[in-house]
């Protein structure tokens, strides 16, 4: 029998492992919309079959938190499912009164553990290591730097995935019981959705990308509506198409593809005329 490793629950290390396997092909699920939610969900799925089965509501409350946009480095996205999953039975055990923490600790996480991932298996580390060693292998004539550069890259890579679910079960387990215990949570709900906030803007300023052209003519004077939006906030108005294509998704409840596809269309009859 495995090792219960919640005792309310009866979470198990073998529906960790359950989500270490369904980690590893996050990307397969990869889309322009929401990027690793699907994936996310499906590998949530065991442990919230288990805390939400006599509990259809919270369950439903679950999906609906988990299936929002998610992105962070593949290899480093296990440390914040085990943080989420060890949350979910926090937020059982509480009557469903802490779905909100559960997302901005998890959306806070998004940013800083990406940094992380990135440097570690993208922009320098085990990738560029891989590689070149690798590569100096196959140019000096052995077959098996192909063999080397596939361990040096996935070894890590396994091992975050399998220690990053249940490590970071524990941790999250660990850490809500302290904050709770504390009176401490309000203020890690505040800092996390502050940080979770900050991220969504970074992410508005690098995904979206709006400027005008319109200019008026005053006297000698030429006044450009652009430099004078860019005088008040740095990217003003991809800021304001993202807060207005997110009203209307709430509040008239389009669906995503629709909006998308207009969009597209009026960017391409506003850029004809030359005003954007």
């Amino acid at each position: 029998m495995s090792e219960i490793t919640n005792k309310k629950y009866e979470v198990t290390k073998k529906d960790l492992n359950k989500m270490f396997w369904r980690s590893m092909p996050v990307e397969l699920s990869y889309n322009s919309e929401r990027m690793h939610n699907l994936l996310y969900v499906f590998t949530l799925t065991p442990v919230l079959k288990k805390i939400y089965k006599d509990d259809p509501e919270g369950m439903k409350m679950a999906l609906q938190r988990h299936v929002e946009f998610y992105n962070t480095t593949p290899q480093i996205e296990p440390w914040v499912l085990g943080i989420t999953a060890a949350l979910e039975v926090q937020n059982a055990e509480n009557e469903n009164n802490l779905g909100d923490t559960v997302t901005a600790i998890k959306t806070g996480l998004m940013g800083p553990i990406s940094v992380i991932g990135d440097t570690l298996f993208f922009t320098s580390g085990f990738r560029v290591i891989a590689a070149s060693v690798g590569s100096a292998l196959c140019i000096a004539g052995n077959p098996f730097g192909i063999l080397v550069y596939f361990l040096i890259f996935n070894v890590p890579n396994y091992l975050c995935h399998y220690y990053g679910i249940h490590l970071g079960f524990k941790l999250g387990t660990s850490f809500i019981d302290k904050v709770v215990a504390s009176g401490l949570l309000k203020k890690v709900t505040d800092v996390a959705l502050i940080v979770g906030i900050t991220v969504l803007g970074a992410l508005t300023s690098s995904y979206v990308f709006l400027s005008t052209k319109i200019a008026f003519s005053y006297d000698q004077a030429v006044i450009d509506l652009q430099t004078i939006f860019d005088g008040i906030c740095p990217n003003l108005l991809p800021i304001c198409l993202t807060l207005f294509c997110a009203w209307i998704m709430k509040k008239k409840n389009v669906k995503a593809p629709i909006l998308m596809a207009t969009v597209i269309i009026v960017g391409v009859i506003l850029g004809a005329l030359g005003l954007i």
